[in-house]
């Protein structure tokens, strides 16, 4: 590589590249500025000039400005840098206002012309330093806009693989903001390269939340770097980001560590906003989905999306509406919202509020509310054509009457749907419903959940099933149920009520020991596996009875390790308690207000609190970030987009402030036992899939007869104004049994279209029709017994029977071991890989490894005891302990390996006996010889490769990834990075779809490499 360097292979290339762009080149050292300068203030003074009147009509007036803008910079230190940077960004977009000496009244200063982008200087200079002398930084790039550095770039070497962006990106956040940081007073953004990606981040953000400036790529060169350039360093997209893309908010946690937190727009939240303001300049189409993956930022494009519409000349003042299904969706945008500080703010507390804002009042700015809110709404409530709905979780009840009602109340406001779960049913369709029909997949913009991980927005989910078993006396219970049955003198019908709802899959979960054992198991493998990371956990039960239950036997479980020594930590209870008729009792100690409500989710939030533990049946499935949440115990059957919602809390990165260790995955402990359920629930929606399968218009037509001819029976009758007599007129009208059969005939095929087909709009005209021919078919319809009487008297005994007799409760992980017996090492010794009995016969597996593990102890305690021979050999005997042995062949493996260890570790012993340390580091590589084994473990007959040349492959390329990254496991880009090494590797011997080998190779490689 002689000649090339990071300046003329990295640097340069992209200078030119921005020179291409629109930008001015200069050296830094031809700058108009002096040393300490943070601006050109020469080229600030022209801006001023230029874009103001009052200061072209006396030039001197642009240095009371510069002086304000100085004034700014020499703050950072007292204020903070992003709290100074916020103040800048009022200036550099407009907002801030100033009385000129000899002016009669304030007047707005315009320092950037954002409406015409000529009017602006744009500058690139290389080498630019600041600073006093003997103290200075240089920075490699950095983007002037009228003089104003508005971003700066630092660049690495692209030959050295101990060396990459975050080098970079830790130099521009850990260096450059700290001890340069007046310099950053005006910032956007910073960027970092190594010529293979190209990253930024905002100011003041910590190296972990810098973004790919567009999608990861599998093997990125520098003309990838050059084409993100073109996007993300382009004048116009720099300009966009500062006026329409960049937000400041307060954290959502307790921990202190900052007040005010910069937020920017990543690569996709860009994409998705541009198109839909494309929309609404375009005014053809009036609709559009955005299908964002749950975890990516969904709410944020949203408030991106609100902020640019509102501010947008061309929809001149228009009413953005945000709607959502539920209060806790709605509450939980507003904060997002409020967090940022976003103008204009209004939250109707009631429909006839909302209809007052949106019709009579005509409200201009940015409104929250439920659907439910337009309950009753009039056609045509407000026909402004610059009213833009954005949907937030586009399904559910939007598809449905109030949805309808909805878009007749608003009939030519533009709607954005945003989703992370869309639904693709015949019956529920959010393609159909929101997607533009001439948008592919009927998707106006998409990011999958692939994406977001490959580009480090998200981290992979994993699941860990557990197994509960329990044994039922089926003939203990049928005979304890049949005195129970004669002692009350039930008849069948009622008898069969108690069977039935005895034998419901609630009855499962509510067993108290049962619950008790789920309890024990997550109590222990939090303590074991997630709490040691300092994040936290929510469980997710079947109702709120088990919520409230699970509560208190968690908490007796925690008052259990406190009084062991351990410090008292806390689970809470996030449900909805009403006070309604029917709730017990003890349900009331977890209502709370609103604002508790949010105290406890910040306490939550809050790394080191010790509120650890979240019990939930439906609540916090959507709409909740908690970024410190690791897991998820899952003990409720849930089934696609619910199951994708709920199991997706998990997937935020996040990093310990403490240790620096990212979270590599969200878990996902199931104890329902769901399956495929998961990859169903993963599966991204088509939107291009037929959402009917049948002619609904026929069937419409079908029903409007029908219901035609079923009114006849009532002719006369006024169904729009009911009186004391309507029943029963109505009754009368069918009193014969013949025309009540005839009636209950027509009324039943009515339903059956009208639940196939509704919410279709053809419906509507026929709703009132519709309910009170269901009220007259209600009141004539067949009553049983009161069998839920029934069930109010016996339900508890019913329930003791069944709890009696289900006994002995476990759970245990998937990957118990199997006991190795006396048959299968004798087939071994018959394979001759024995030397005989006598030592092995009738052990167990365990006492066949205690043997190895006693003779490597003493090694391991010996003087090179930290010989990566004796650590690899300590690692194969746990990883044997913990292997399954689940039939008889497996049994054989296992064993095979064990001799092989035991014959490896006398082979270690004789080499340290021998020749000492020399000795031991003449044996072939540990790493090597392991990740052979684990490949020879799953190899098959007709592998097509030879695993020795595999092995090797995946050792040079792992070594090659994490040259000088020693840590590289415990952060999500490198581990990010290393999987796909490694499947690419895989992919391409052929070896990819082997089930379970990539997983124990990339364990192996996680903890030894």
């Amino acid at each position: 590589m002689a000649g090339m360097t990071e300046h003329n292979s990295v640097q340069q290339p992209l200078v030119d590249e921005l020179v291409r762009l629109g930008w001015s080149y200069f050296t830094g050292k031809s700058l108009d500025r002096q040393l300490e300068q943070v601006f050109i203030e020469s080229e600030v003074v022209d801006a001023l000039v230029r874009l103001n009147p009052d200061v072209a009509e006396v030039p001197a007036r642009a240095f009371e400005v510069v002086k304000l803008l100085r004034n700014l910079t020499f703050q950072v230190d007292d204020e903070g840098l992003v709290e100074t940077n916020r103040d800048a960004m009022s200036w550099l977009r407009g907002l801030q206002t100033h009385k000129f000496v000899g002016a009669d009244a304030f007047r707005p200063v315009r320092l950037i012309d954002f409406e015409n982008p000529a009017n602006n200087r744009f500058a690139v200079a290389d080498e630019v330093s600041f600073g006093s002398p003997g103290s200075n930084a240089r920075f490699d790039i950095v983007l002037f806009v009228n003089g104003l550095p508005l971003v700066v770039g630092e660049t690495k070497t692209a030959f050295k693989q101990k060396v990459s962006w975050i080098t970079a990106a830790n130099e521009v956040a850990d260096h450059y903001e700290t001890k340069s940081a007046p310099f950053f007073t005006t910032n956007v953004f910073s960027f970092a390269t190594e010529g293979r990606e190209l990253m930024y981040g905002a100011t003041g953000a910590r190296v972990e939340h810098w973004m790919t400036a567009g999608p990861t790529k599998d093997h990125p060169l520098l003309s990838d770097v050059l084409a993100a350039a073109r996007w993300l360093l382009a004048p116009a997209t720099v300009l966009k980001f500062l006026n329409s893309f960049t937000l400041f908010e307060t954290p959502e946690d307790n921990s202190g560590s900052a007040s005010l937190i910069k937020l920017i727009a990543r690569y996709m939240q860009f994409e998705a906003v541009e198109l839909m303001v494309g929309r609404a300049h375009e005014g053809q189409s009036r609709r559009g989905l955005i299908y964002h993956t749950q975890g990516s930022g969904k709410t944020l494009a949203m408030v991106f999306a609100a902020g640019q519409l509102l501010q947008d000349p061309v929809l001149a003042n228009p009413t953005v509406v945000l709607v959502a299904d539920r209060v806790d969706l709605v509450r939980n945008a507003w904060d997002q919202f409020r967090t940022t500080h976003m103008p204009r703010l209004l939250a109707p507390a009631t429909a006839k509020a909302l209809q007052d804002t949106l019709g009579a009042a005509d409200r201009r700015g940015l409104i929250f509310m439920t659907v439910h809110k337009f309950a009753g709404a009039a056609s045509d409530l407000n026909t402004r054509g610059n009213i833009v709905v954005l949907v937030d979780e586009a399904h559910r009840t939007q598809e449905g009457n109030l949805g309808l009602t909805m878009r007749a109340a608003l009939p030519n406001a533009l709607f954005f749907a945003f989703t992370g779960t869309p639904i693709a049913k015949l019956d529920r369709n959010t393609f159909a419903t929101f997607g533009d029909p001439a948008d592919e997949k009927k998707t106006l913009h998409a990011y999958t959940s692939d994406q977001s991980i490959a580009d480090g927005m998200t981290v992979p989910i994993h699941v860990d099933p557990r197994l509960v078993t329990f044994q039922l006396d089926k003939d203990a219970v049928d005979e304890a149920f049949k005195e129970l049955t004669d002692a009350e003198d039930l008849d069948e019908e009622s008898a069969e009520v108690l069977v039935r709802r005895g034998s419901r899959v609630d009855v499962v979960f509510a067993n108290p020991a049962r619950m008790e054992a789920v309890c024990a198991d997550i109590v222990d493998h939090f303590y074991s596996t997630i709490d040691p990371l300092g994040m936290k956990a929510q469980v997710v039960v079947f109702d709120r009875a088990a919520c409230v239950a699970y509560h208190k036997q968690l908490t007796h479980l925690l008052e259990q390790r406190h009084a062991q020594g351990h410090p008292l930590d806390e689970a809470a209870v996030v449900m909805h308690v009403t006070n309604a008729k029917g709730e017990d009792e003890e349900w009331a100690q977890h209502r709370r207000s609103e604002a508790e409500e949010g105290e406890l989710l910040r306490r939550f939030r809050t790394h080191g609190d010790p509120l650890k533990v979240l019990v939930v049946t439906s609540r916090l499935g959507t709409g909740f970030n908690a970024p410190i949440e690791a897991a998820m115990y899952l003990d409720k059957p849930m089934k696609d987009h619910t199951l994708f919602q709920t199991i997706t809390r998990t997937n935020r990165t996040w990093r310990n402030p403490e240790t620096g260790q990212e979270k590599r995955y969200g878990l996902v402990v199931d104890y329902v036992g769901l399956g495929s359920g998961f990859a169903r629930a993963m599966a991204p929606a088509n939107g291009d899939q037929d959402p009917r399968s049948v002619e609904v218009d026929a069937l419409i037509d079908q029903f409007e007869a029908e219901l035609d001819a079923t009114m006849r029976w009532f002719a006369g009758i006024d169904h729009t104004v009911i009186a004391s007599t309507t029943l029963l007129e109505c009754q009368q009208r069918i009193a014969k049994e013949k025309d009540q059969e005839a009636f209950v005939t027509s009324f039943l095929l009515l339903e059956g279209i009208w639940e196939a087909c509704w919410p279709h709009l053809r419906l509507r005209a026929h709703t009132e029709a519709y309910r009170f021919l269901a009220k007259i078919y209600a009141s004539i319809a067949p009553v049983g017994p009161r069998l839920d009487l029934v069930w109010t008297r016996l339900g508890a005994k019913t329930l003791d029977i069944v709890f009696e007799h289900m006994t002995d409760v476990k759970v245990t992980q998937s990957n118990a071991v199997v006991v190795a017996d006396a048959d299968t090492i004798r087939r071994l010794e018959e394979e001759g890989l024995l030397p005989g009995l006598e030592e092995v016969e009738h052990k167990t597996a365990n006492e066949v490894l205690d043997t190895l593990y006693a003779r490597l102890k003493k090694r391991l305690e010996g003087p090179n005891g930290d010989h990566p021979v004796y650590q690899s050999l300590a690692e194969r005997l746990e990883n044997l302990r913990q292997r399954t042995i689940a039939e008889a062949q497996q049994s054989i493996e296992w064993l095979r390996e064990a001799f092989t260890l035991a014959k490896d570790v006398t082979a270690a012993e004789k080499a340290e006996d021998e020749a000492g340390v020399d000795g031991l580091n003449l044996l072939p590589d540990p790493n090597v010889f392991a990740l052979t084994q684990i490949f020879l473990e799953y190899s098959t007959p007709d592998m097509p490769v030879m695993i020795e040349r595999v092995v090797e492959e995946v050792d040079s390329i792992v070594k090659e990834v994490t040259a000088g990254n020693a840590g590289w496991a415990s952060t999500q880009k490198g581990d990010m990075a290393v999987r796909k090494e490694v499947r690419l590797v895989l992919k391409d011997k052929g070896l990819h779809t082997v089930p379970g080998l990539f997983d124990r190779a990339y364990e192996y490689i996680a903890e030894h490499y």
